[in-house]
């Protein structure tokens, strides 16, 4: 169903032929956050390559194959509108062919558009299910993630209101220590201006009576 499925996405998708190993399709800009149903509330198209389109072919193919409907239906008129495009390439052509080779098995064309209808709601089914599992794996994988980043912002500007403080700590520190200094000398050279002068006093103190003695010794 990967041929199918890759003409059905004709109209949402870009397919990127060059870059075959680039299974990440770019994200499609959208104004809800949930999946888009038209083509026209698309402002750009992803890019699926063969391997992406294997992959969700084989998905719906095994979605049909499970649910496929007793006798001949949609599931296999999609089967064999793949299976005979290389050999009809017109689109009505083929689809005529297709129709007549299962008319034969008893399908009416009421019975292929109302299969076709059923196949619509069990991929209308697939669909909310997959969306549901999205939510799931947003909430586990991103929500998780995104209170991580808000936890780490406001880490951020606590650290930042922190270091902010502890700069103008510093800058305090700096400045009184600045002054300090300041207030050290001026006590060391007062104390340097005393004891100079107490020593020049001393001196003249001790001269004077060591020069008494001597009178003393001498005179009496």
């Amino acid at each position: 169903m990967a041929n199918f499925l890759k003409k059905a996405l004709g109209v949402f998708v870009e397919f990127d032929e060059e870059q075959q190993n680039v299974s990440t399709p770019k994200p499609v800009a959208t104004t809800s956050g949930t999946p888009i149903q038209t083509p026209s509330s698309y402002n750009a198209k992803p890019f699926l390559n063969d391997a992406d389109i294997e992959r969700f072919g084989k998905h719906f193919d095994a979605l049909f194959d499970k649910a496929n409907l007793p006798g001949p239906d949609y599931f296999e008129f999609c089967k064999m509108m793949e299976t005979l495009e290389v050999h009809i390439h017109d689109e009505k052509a083929r689809m005529s062919a297709v129709y007549a080779t299962l008319a034969i098995q008893g399908m009416t064309k009421q019975a292929l558009i109302e299969s076709a209808t059923q196949y619509k709601v069990i991929v209308d089914k697939d669909k909310t299910e997959f969306d549901s599992a999205v939510s799931e794996k947003s909430t586990k994988e991103i929500e998780s993630r995104k209170h991580v980043v808000a936890d780490l912002e406001k880490s951020i500007i606590k650290n930042s209101e922190l270091i902010q403080s502890l700069t103008k700590d510093i800058t305090t520190a700096q400045t009184k220590i600045g002054t300090v200094k300041n207030e050290i000398m001026e006590e060391q050279n007062k104390i340097t201006a005393k004891t100079g002068g107490y020593k020049i006093a001393y001196d003249a103190m001790l001269n004077k009576i060591l020069s008494d003695i001597q009178k003393l010794q001498t005179t009496l």
